[in-house]
């Protein structure tokens, strides 16, 4: 099912939601690691060039990496993640 956003003219727009993968960095703990981040990238027909991810999550990760507070750092933006008994979490959790 399709996200509708408001266009701001009164009408409504299809947002299109694909799901993407890319290099990210998670520091931490003074750690650092590589990793695949995995997101969804929502965007509007017709204009390919206004788009967000939203949904992130840490795929593969470079080296293990104990339980801990860590940034993830990916596509210009830096997320505060908690690793937790091999699971990643919002650092809120």
């Amino acid at each position: 099912m399709a996200n509708m956003l408001s266009s701001g003219l009164g009408e409504n727009m299809a947002s299109i939601r694909a799901r993407v993968s890319f290099p990210g960095i998670l520091r931490g703990g003074g750690r650092e690691a590589n990793c695949t981040v995995r997101a969804t990238k929502v965007s509007l027909p017709g204009e390919p060039s206004v788009f967000e991810y939203v949904d992130y999550s840490v795929g593969e990760v470079s080296k293990p990496l104990p339980d801990g507070l860590y940034q993830l750092l990916a596509q210009g933006k830096t997320i505060s993640l908690r690793y937790k008994n091999g699971s990643w979490l919002s650092a809120a959790a």
